[in-house]
């Protein structure tokens, strides 16, 4: 079970035109083009706040927005979600609907220290996909935002390689594993096209450190 009960002082409901986020986001028109293939709707359900939530305010979580995205398909371009995120200047949940089912999708995102009033974005990590009427759990316990943020990242994340590793590092790792997801993918469609004895024995070596570095950043083991 991942799937939160938001607090129903939290409550917000208001739908998001995708023309705010082509806008906000400054979307090209081939991927406004993925925004209508693959995005139904948007509506904005909670928005966590301090002052909702009885916690302290945190520098750098003022708020954290939770979006509902109804879907035509299963599956989203990463960059549909990062225009969301651009669009929407704040740390966002977004909870992924489809077919009767939903999953939740979360990208660590911070204030620039570079340039006042931008954001820095991670990779989306995402949960399993969950019958959209399995009972949800509480909220995790926390005493501010910030740690609430943390709390309902970790989930996502890579384990803890020690008790006080920053989030940043998990955040790092997950973003690594991603790029060696992809490249497992490309090994492995190589080694179905190859057809040269030799060139296959190194693509399968390849594909196997591969898998064996995506193995040790998922379980936390260092390599």
């Amino acid at each position: 079970m991942s799937l939160y009960a938001w607090p129903p002082r939290t409550a917000f409901g208001r739908a998001i035109p995708k023309s705010r986020i082509y806008g906000a986001a400054q979307v090209p028109r081939a991927m406004q083009a993925k925004f209508v293939d693959q995005v139904e709707r948007m509506e904005w359900t909670h928005v966590l706040r301090a002052d909702r939530l009885n916690l302290r305010p945190s520098a750098d979580v003022e708020e954290i927005a939770v979006i509902a995205i109804d879907l035509h398909t299963p599956d989203v371009e990463p960059a549909v979600l990062a225009a969301i995120e651009k669009a929407i200047p704040r740390p966002l949940i977004l909870e992924l609907n489809h077919a009767g089912r939903t999953r939740m999708a979360m990208a660590w995102k911070r204030p620039s220290h570079a340039e006042a009033g931008k954001w820095v974005t991670a990779t989306h990590a995402f949960t399993l996909w969950e019958a959209a009427d399995t009972p949800r759990q509480a909220l995790p316990t926390a005493l501010d935002m910030g740690t609430l943020y943390a709390r309902l990242l970790d989930p996502l994340l890579p384990p803890r390689r020690s008790d006080d590793e920053p989030i940043a590092a998990r955040v790092a790792r997950a973003e690594e594993a991603a790029q060696i997801e992809r490249e497992i993918t490309r090994l492995e469609n190589a080694l179905a096209r190859e057809k040269q004895f030799n060139r296959k024995v190194e693509v399968n070596a390849a594909l196997r450190e591969a898998k064996a570095k995506l193995d040790a950043l998922r379980t936390g083991s260092p390599r």
